[in-house]
């Protein structure tokens, strides 16, 4: 799909809907909490996903269902400093047999890491640009029972 990601209803409510568009009643609201770790993360992921997880929930922006792309951004995050510390270990360039100079395969690994964690991070709200666009809700936002029959009146004078 191309264009714009979709504000969530949510965050229009709090910016008083500025573009007058018709909310959407049957979007589904995360609950507020914390998933479980999966078992296939290795330490490093698992440490920063006890170190980066916590937050978000206290910054009520974590939910059970959001599991999948935070495991992607912690397993991201880990291969990413294993590649960065290999780097610094091996060099960025190393020789081949042949006694050509090429770039180490860790760069590699270390920008298809970072492609990754970027992305997660944006879907998170956690990179700059992404969490200026974000705020956080006190207690989960509901539409009204008249903006519910307004916008269902809309929808049925449409059809």
């Amino acid at each position: 799909m191309k264009g714009r990601k979709p504000k969530p209803t949510v965050l229009k409510q709090q910016d008083g809907n500025p573009g007058r568009r018709p909310i959407n009643v049957d979007e589904p609201i995360a609950i507020p909490g914390m998933p479980d770790c999966p078992p296939h993360l290795d330490d490093e992921a698992r440490a920063e996903w006890c170190r980066t997880g916590p937050l978000l929930v206290k910054e009520r922006r974590m939910s059970p269902s959001y599991r999948a792309i935070f495991a992607e951004y912690c397993v991201a995050w880990s291969r990413w400093v294993m590649a960065e510390t290999k780097v610094r270990e091996f060099g960025p360039v190393h020789s081949t047999p042949n006694d050509f100079l090429q770039p180490s395969p860790y760069l590699t690994i270390a920008r298809d890491a970072f492609k990754q964690l970027h992305t997660a991070l944006t879907e998170l709200g956690l990179s700059p640009a992404s969490q200026a666009r974000v705020t956080t809700v006190k207690q989960p936002a509901t539409v009204s029972r008249l903006d519910a029959f307004l916008i269902r009146g809309k929808k049925d004078r449409a059809s």
